[in-house]
């Protein structure tokens, strides 16, 4: 224990290991579903993906709004290339 008030750890650092142990349990989720045998837990492993990637996603876009990380090239948006 000690008086410092600042955290050892930068928010930069926190936000990406979070990004980063979210790739692994979606990953270790659907491995379990892949190998089990009870199908009454694949609509549970799915709800458990399916979270784990909206928080996932709520994180890159901290990441991406902090300049922490830059957005993938996307295709242009046919509904605006039929305004031009």
């Amino acid at each position: 224990m000690t008086d410092s008030t600042v955290s050892p750890f930068s928010d930069r650092l926190v936000v990406t290991l979070f990004h980063s142990l979210n790739a692994i349990d979606i990953t270790l989720i659907g491995h379990a579903l892949s190998l089990s045998m009870r199908t009454d837990l694949s609509a549970y492993y799915q709800k458990y993906i399916l979270d784990i990637l909206v928080y996932s996603a709520k994180g890159f876009d901290l990441m991406v709004d902090r300049g922490w990380a830059q957005l993938p090239p996307h295709a242009p948006s046919r509904r605006d290339l039929q305004k031009l």
